[in-house]
């Protein structure tokens, strides 16, 4: 018997559909990649090992950027070529899914599933405006839920689809889309002249929704205490920021930014929403084996519990440089260097380029009153004297001063500490307090190194039971890493910090503003979490007047 013969399609459908698929590979790939960084993620992390590593928050956006540019294509291509009837209910329905002619029906059935991906595609790329343009839209738990059903749905529409295509026609109504025929010239393009306008536009929009905030000039410099008292701040202009994938917070946190100058220092404000203060920073129990250190996961690096509350910010001076290309998410985004413990990816550029970070902790910096001055920059080579591997993420130079932990080293969560309280009553405070991660603290978590003495199994007489910071002070950081003085107050459930440093310091490590060189900026919340900060992608750009 003769074999069936394979019907043609033009080529310009043949192309979109390719260009299609295409892009709805990269969205996926690199959208589960997101998706399986959740920590309470399901089903996504089954796709492990499939899926995309490395600048995968960026690839997201372009590839779903140019999804919405061929399904424009597409529409201008179907009315131009007036071949909308390959879509119409209307027509599919002569006869319809009722039709006694199986031939109809199964015409009437793919069309209807046409329909379903049209609806699926629209919605897809909605929920992903939302979260790229207007993330406090909507409650962000909401609509990222809502991405990824989208995203599986649209994975069963593809077995659906050649399900029905085989159903149709079998094989050769499946290599159809392979075995093209010129047709239709004029109407792709149109087709291809509109997306062309399209992908400009969106690129424009892109350029454009970037928000600015005026850092004005003040008559007198505001007191850095975490009240935000000052008459400087009730006339600076205000910008909120939406952020969000951050855990312990799965609505999201709005963050509140003003800044100011005074010709010779930066001024900033940032206030946000938390229902708890945390400090309890890996505290030390006493127990029958020794001093266990209080913790969940930080033998991996992804501590959700007992850590303290933290605060990012991110300057950069091109809005491309920073935000999502400094994120490079999977289990080994970079092959010839270590894999990072907790499976998450590292923050590195890929341009040779540094990116300042503030970064406060309120134990470790901001018991002592400062922001701690770090930097992205590009993948470190490894250091066997650190236990964590953190690609191109690391601090400011120092010259003295600073924080550390409270033991020997971390193998288990039993360790031995370094020293222990001159006075056993500094820390006191501390034995009736709660030890639940979701009760605010009120007591002082760290302790000042004049305050304590080498450990020694001697003078370890503390009880079963005993509670004991594992920060030790030795005093403000000094140096390029120590640039930035902070104070911050939490009181009915929402933190004030505020902090001040030069203009332009003079360190290559710091981003530097002046009139005629504005800086874009990123926040994170870290609500008593190690690494799993919210976010946002686009930037805010700081215009200084």
């Amino acid at each position: 018997m003769a074999s069936k013969k394979i019907p043609k399609t033009d080529i310009t459908t043949i192309c979109l559909h390719w260009a299609l698929v295409i892009t709805l590979i990269f969205s996926l790939l690199s959208g589960f990649r997101i998706a399986a960084d959740n920590p309470n993620a399901t089903l996504a992390p089954i796709l492990n090992g499939i899926l995309l590593q490395g600048d995968v928050i960026q690839w997201h956006s372009w590839a779903a950027m140019a999804l919405g540019v061929v399904m424009i294509a597409y529409i201008i291509f179907l009315i131009r070529a007036r071949l909308a009837n390959r879509v119409s209910i209307k027509t599919g329905q002569q006869g319809g899914l009722t039709s006694n002619d199986r031939r109809t029906r199964l015409k009437t059935l793919n069309i209807v599933i046409y329909w379903i991906a049209f609806i699926l595609l629209f919605m897809a790329v909605i929920t992903g405006l939302i979260l790229y343009l207007a993330p406090g839209l909507f409650p962000y738990w909401l609509v990222t839920d809502t991405h990824q059903f989208l995203a599986w749905a649209i994975i069963a529409y593809v077995l659906l689809h050649v399900i029905a295509q085989l159903a149709l026609g079998g094989i050769p109504q499946l290599l159809k889309i392979l075995n093209p025929t010129a047709a239709y010239g004029a109407a792709a393009i149109s087709a291809v002249a509109v997306a062309g306008a399209a992908a400009a536009g969106i690129y424009t929009l892109d350029r454009n929704v970037i928000e600015d905030l005026p850092v004005t000039q003040a008559q007198s410099a505001p007191l850095i205490d975490g009240k935000a008292d000052d008459e400087a701040w009730s006339k600076a202009p205000a910008v909120t920021i939406a952020t969000g994938r951050g855990v312990n917070n799965p609505a999201g946190e709005d963050v509140t930014v003003r800044m100011i100058h005074d010709d010779e220092k930066l001024y900033t404000l940032f206030e946000w929403p938390d229902s708890t203060r945390s400090r309890k920073h890996l505290p030390l129990q006493k127990t029958d084996q020794g001093w266990q250190v209080l913790q969940s996961q930080y033998d991996i690096n992804d501590e959700n519990d007992y850590y303290e509350d933290k605060f990012g910010v991110m300057f950069a001076s091109s809005s491309s440089i920073a935000g999502a290309g400094t994120s490079h998410l999977g289990p080994k985004p970079i092959a010839d260097k270590p894999a990072p413990a907790n499976g998450r990816g590292l923050h590195y550029t890929t341009d040779d380029s540094l990116v300042d970070v503030w970064h406060w902790k309120s134990v470790r910096t901001g018991a002592v009153g400062q922001i701690d001055d770090n930097y992205f920059g590009p993948p470190m080579d490894p250091d066997p004297e650190k236990d964590r591997y953190t690609g191109g993420y690391t601090q400011d130079p120092k010259t003295g001063g600073g924080y550390t932990s409270n033991w020997e080293s971390f193998d288990t969560e039993i360790v031995i500490p370094k020293r222990l309280p001159k006075d056993p009553g500094l820390i006191d405070g501390l034995q009736n307090a709660s030890l639940d991660p979701e009760t605010s603290d009120e007591g002082q978590f760290w302790l000042a190194m004049e305050d304590t003495i080498p450990y020694s199994k001697e003078a370890d007489t503390y009880p079963v039971g005993t509670i004991m910071p594992s920060v030790l002070h030795e005093g403000q950081t000094q140096g390029d890493r120590g640039q930035v003085l902070s104070a911050a107050k939490w009181q009915d459930g929402r933190w004030t910090l505020e902090a001040e440093r030069k203009l332009d310091t003079g360190s290559k490590f710091d981003a530097a503003l002046s009139p005629d060189k504005p800086l874009y900026m990123w926040v994170a919340v870290f609500d008593h979490t190690q690494t799993r900060h919210s976010q946002h992608l686009h930037p805010v750009r700081m215009v200084m007047r």
